[in-house]
């Protein structure tokens, strides 16, 4: 062992695994040799070595020396590399009938420093569903029947104000800074930082002149730079909520939301309630209580996994987070590639300023998901987690959506279909590591969520 992530591995080729490469190397010289007499590839062995002598054929049969001893001499050490290897050995030593020895140093995975995994603090989410919280969700399920209404006022944030804008650099228009009765909502977030500000408390048929700074990471020929724009405000238009009625209820066409499933959702009988207003606020409180179990459990997860990370450590070698990184990177060029535009622009519609911060992202998230991977196997072998045959099975028909409903034929279907996506390693490792999981909760040392007041 070079390091923690390096190795040096010296391997033994005897004489009879030589002769068998020299062999073998032979019979793929051989087919390219032109001598008179002799048609390609039917030179005897014995007037080739006279010919051209057994030393021709070393650089052959040192590569299917090394393919056929190398990955031997990995299983038979538990080396796993995330490189190719350097291989170096003395060529003059070679000889047929005898052995030789070469050495690969590659680089490996490390071996994890693990943390502390049991007592883990971790704050959980609240669970708890308030008023307030079914007000809002009924208020976003109703955004599709809003109609903006014009209105006599100034604008408020998440008004629509229809405006004709220009905008200028240094007193000079630039390239589409231009536009006639566009739509823009205060509070989208849809233009450069400040615009959407100063149009707040602006009329309609009002002129109003907004100065911004383009952000550093702006396209180049507008990057940092003051600019103006003239802008004519057309109309002011604010949200107007339709009253929710039964009526409205029902054309939201909400699954479960009417008197046939009203036990599933509330468990109160139906002749209880008498309004389809009801039956939304209850389903929503329901479908809310879920969802936030759903984030909570999640959020529980993640913290414990985030928290024994941090604990840990390991020396990742630089060639594979290299290796890794430029993967990513190619895959983000040829998609720009099939969308027809620069890399650039593909990244900035994706949040991200330029490459070196992808670059930077994308390290970051290797080196974590990395070391999460060696934190979670280490736990399985220090607990002696394994999987069984049975349990990889019902993790087939979990991943399937076996039901049941579903008869043999449908549930054989799906199970056979959800194997030929995941291989049986790939199964096995989530069963154990749902295992770990659970060893993480049972052993943790929550901090209970303050709940919020009404």
């Amino acid at each position: 062992r070079l390091s923690e992530n390096s190795v040096k591995l010296t391997v033994e080729v005897s004489a009879e695994e030589f002769d068998k490469a020299l062999d073998l190397a032979f019979e793929k010289v051989v087919k390219e040799v032109k001598a008179d007499g002799f048609r390609p590839g039917k030179m005897p062995k014995n007037i080739f070595i006279q010919r051209f002598g057994w030393a021709s054929l070393y650089n052959e049969a040192i590569q299917y020396a090394f393919e056929e001893t190398y990955p031997l001499a990995l299983q038979q050490t538990k080396v796993y590399p995330t490189a190719e290897p350097k291989v170096d050995l003395d060529f003059a030593s070679l000889e047929k009938g005898k052995s030789f020895t070469y050495t690969a140093e590659v680089d490996v995975w490390p071996e994890v420093h693990l943390g502390e995994y049991k007592g883990l603090k971790v704050k959980p989410l609240s669970t708890r569903v308030t008023k307030k919280d079914v007000e809002a969700e009924i208020k976003h399920m109703l955004e599709s029947k809003v109609e903006n209404v014009i209105k006599d006022g100034p604008a408020e944030n998440g008004d629509t104000v229809v405006i004709d804008f220009e905008g200028f650099v240094d007193g000079v228009p630039f390239e589409g800074g231009k536009a006639e009765n566009y739509q823009l909502e205060l509070g989208s977030k849809a233009f450069i930082p400040g615009f959407e500000d100063q149009l707040i408390g602006a009329k309609s048929e009002q002129d109003v002149e907004v100065n911004v700074t383009f952000p550093k990471d702006y396209h180049a020929s507008l990057a940092g730079k003051a600019a103006l724009f003239k802008v004519k405000v057309h109309e002011v238009k604010g949200k107007e909520y339709p009253e929710l009625t039964d009526e409205l209820v029902k054309e939201l066409e909400i699954e479960n939301v009417n008197t046939q499933h009203l036990e599933l959702i509330t468990g109160l009988y139906a002749e209880k309630m008498n309004e389809s207003m009801e039956y939304l606020q209850n389903y929503v409180k329901e479908d809310l209580k879920k969802r936030k179990s759903v984030a909570a459990e999640n959020h529980l997860v993640t913290g414990l996994v985030d928290a024994v990370c941090k604990n840990s450590y390991a020396d990742f070698p630089e060639s594979l987070i290299k290796s890794e990184v430029e993967h990513q990177v190619n895959n983000v060029e040829m998609q720009a590639k099939q969308y027809g535009m620069p890399v650039e622009m593909l990244l900035q519609y994706s949040g991200v300023a330029s490459m070196d911060e992808f670059k930077k992202s994308a390290e970051e998230h290797i080196r974590k998901s990395f070391l999460e991977e060696l934190v979670l196997e280490k736990i399985m072998e220090l607990e002696n987690i394994e999987a069984s045959q049975e349990e990889i099975e019902k993790e087939y028909q979990t991943l399937a959506n076996v039901s049941e409903k579903d008869d043999e034929k449908a549930k054989n279907d799906k199970v056979n279909a959800v194997k030929k996506q995941y291989k049986v390693g790939q199964v096995a490792y989530k069963v154990k590591a749902d295992k770990v999981i659970e060893i993480l909760k049972k052993n943790a040392v929550t901090k209970e969520a303050k709940e919020e007041t009404k």
